[in-house]
Parts: structure tokens; sequence; C-alpha cells
């Protein structure tokens, strides 16, 4: 005679459960990017600045060209 699941005791599981009854998610904020967005405006003009690494190596081929004049 064969055991059907039912009557086969269960394993012990590590199912992950709600804690909570699921709700409506919390709305997200209209503008969530607003301040990162003008971060990266330049100037009164409006134009996005330049990457973070072509401000870098603009920086460092400043500093190497005021290295040259001085040195």
């Amino acid at each position: 005679m064969s055991r059907s699941e039912a009557e086969t005791p269960a394993e012990p599981s590590r199912a992950l459960t709600a804690a909570e009854p699921p709700g409506r998610a919390r709305p997200a904020p209209a503008r969530p990017l607003a301040t990162f967005l003008v971060q990266l405006i330049d100037g009164p003009a409006g134009h996005l600045r330049p990457s973070r690494q072509r401000r870098s190596r603009e920086a460092s081929e400043r500093y190497a060209a005021e290295a040259k004049r001085t040195g």
C-alpha cells in the first residue's frame, strides 16, 4: 500500500513567509532624482557637467602643465 503526500510527514522547511499582509506599495516621490539632476547641471546655461572621469583628467592635465611651467 503506498502512502499519499498527505500522509507523508512534512520535512523541515526554510520557506520565506510574509510578515505583513500585502498592501498597497508606498507611492514613489514625484521627482525622486531631482536633487541628483540638479548636481549635474553646470551654470546658468543649464548644460550638463562633464563626467567625473573627464573632469579628473582635465584637472590632472592642468596640474601637470602648471608643474612644468613652474618647475
